[in-house]
């Protein structure tokens, strides 16, 4: 009885006896933890949203950004705040166009209490882009290394926006 019902909820169901295809091999990056979206450059350069999940490998990362403007704009500092799970040893880089590499103007200064609620540990750092277009921000500790893509626009609006505080 028991066989016969389960041929009747395999037929319903459209199963056959022909078995599944192998699963698709995962990058090799999966094996050490892949962690949010892929670091891809956005559309516009706009500032919103201020929360972001970075691509971690090995890491948690996520970021607030603290702009001044309404869009991301070149030679101006914005302060960046990383929420990053493993150790506090880190490397802060951003890759930008023209193969160009910048460090912080300042920073990574450590926080203790926060109202920033994402796992690990938490510091500033700011960061001056000095031309427009696709930043890469990268942050390395011992556990791994996480991953966010920033459009920088072309110049300065006009308009000021008032900045958040995570603590």
């Amino acid at each position: 009885m028991r066989r016969a019902l389960l041929i009747v909820v395999l037929f319903a169901a459209g199963c056959t006896a022909t078995p599944a295809p192998a699963p698709t091999a995962l990058p090799a990056a999966s094996s050490v933890g892949v962690i949010g979206p892929a670091a891809a450059c956005p559309a516009t350069a706009a500032a919103e949203p201020l929360v972001r999940q970075a691509y971690g490998q090995g890491v948690e990362m996520w970021v607030m950004l603290f702009p001044t403007q309404p869009d991301l704009v070149p030679g101006q500092t914005l302060k960046v705040v990383v929420r990053l799970t493993g150790g506090q040893h880190v490397t802060v880089t951003a890759d930008g166009p023209g193969q160009r590499r910048i460090t912080p103007e300042w920073g990574p200064e450590w926080h203790g209490d926060s109202t920033f609620d994402k796992p690990g540990g938490e510091f500033g750092v700011g960061l001056d882009f000095p031309a427009a277009g696709c930043w890469t921000v990268r942050v390395v500790n011992e556990s791994g290394s996480g991953e966010l893509t920033l459009r920088i626009g072309g110049r300065p609006s006009s308009a000021t926006r008032p900045s958040a505080s995570p603590s």
